[in-house]
């Protein structure tokens, strides 16, 4: 049996979810035990999780709540996040595990490299949710789950120096959650959320634009109803240094998926202007037929992949990546864990 220390470094509703699965984990007999560290500087996060109880302590400084971890989910603010790992970096002890939620994971990777010590091994950690939240785009704590991850997948991206140990700790974390554990490299993680992250973010954005320089902006603006406020909401729940730094660090593969995306829209547009029915109509029905496939796809996890191959949590993960003592701490004797 593991006994482990898992620090959740931004308590938003991924963070504070992976803390209810983690307490649901072990009060359904999970063979491991996680003791579970939370920090949030920002008190509208920090509070309602606190609130919960789902944490043994909750640690305004960032540096208390690692100084004791085996396991760090780094899922702070992408503008907070250079910062954080530069903070973090003196309180880490050796052997820890560092789970990088980032959305953007060439620069994040990067940093770890350039702050953290030869001892810290940082793995890119994206989860993708389950598919019954996938309209639900609250970010509070308060609508945590603990089946937030169920049945989905979360993807690894180990970085140029993580060692199999510590990729295999993240993989059965990742099992522990309730996800399947699957793999990118960073180049290939970014080009990919360049469509998902970044473009809903560039079109939300550029849509209230349009909107506000619009001249019948200002009685337009009293006819929004729910559309148009779920369209704009990264206004309301990104802060503007977030989106300017993902969008610059991945502004390759965004700026790909913009000439996409400025494609489809001179192609409806021209449409439009030539009333040409049938290629309105085609536009349409093309984008419902895959999108019916693919939400189904979704739904199911059905994207004919290989199952992952399952690698015991236990005491051979430990024994050359963190030391016989540490391996001692973190896993107990091997007669034990049977």
């Amino acid at each position: 049996m593991a006994e482990l220390t898992v620090a959740i470094l931004g308590l938003d509703r991924l963070g504070v979810s992976i803390a209810l699965r983690l307490r649901s984990y072990m009060e359904k007999g999970g063979r491991h035990r996680f003791t579970l560290v939370g920090h949030d500087s920002r008190d509208e996060y920090e509070k309602p999780a606190r609130k919960l109880k789902v944490f043994a302590k909750v640690e305004r400084k960032i540096h208390a709540a690692v100084t004791a971890a085996d396991i760090v989910i780094m899922n702070l603010p992408y503008e907070d996040l250079r910062a954080g790992y530069d903070l973090i970096g003196a309180s880490l002890r050796d052997g820890v595990v560092i789970l990088d939620t980032a959305a953007v994971k060439q620069p994040s990777l990067a940093w770890a490299a350039d702050l953290l010590g030869d001892e810290h091994h940082v793995i890119g950690f994206s989860p993708v949710i389950n598919a019954d939240y996938m309209l639900d785009h609250r970010l509070e704590p308060e609508f945590a789950s603990d089946d937030y991850f169920h049945d989905s997948a979360i993807y690894l991206t180990p970085g140029l120096r993580s060692l199999p140990e510590a990729i295999d700790l993240a993989v059965n974390f990742a099992m522990i959650l309730g996800a399947k554990p699957q793999f990118l490299d960073a180049a290939e993680h970014d080009s990919l959320t360049a469509l998902t992250e970044g473009i809903p973010q560039v079109v939300s954005i550029a849509a209230y634009r349009a909107a506000m320089n619009h001249g019948a902006w200002a009685d337009a603006q009293r006819l929004t109803n729910p559309p148009f406020n779920v369209l704009t909401r990264y206004l309301l729940t990104r802060h503007p240094d977030a989106l300017r730094d993902e969008w610059l660090a991945n502004r390759d593969g965004l700026g790909r998926a913009i000439d996409q995306l400025i494609a489809q829209l001179r192609a409806v547009r021209g449409a439009l202007a030539e009333h040409d029915e049938d290629a309105i109509e085609a536009f349409l029905i093309d984008a419902s037929d895959d999108y019916q496939t693919w939400i189904n796809r979704r739904h199911k996890g059905d994207w004919d992949e290989q199952p992952s191959a399952k690698v015991g949590l236990e005491s051979t993960i430990a024994g050359s990546l963190f030391g016989s003592a540490i391996a001692r701490r973190l896993f107990g004797n091997k007669d034990n864990n049977r």
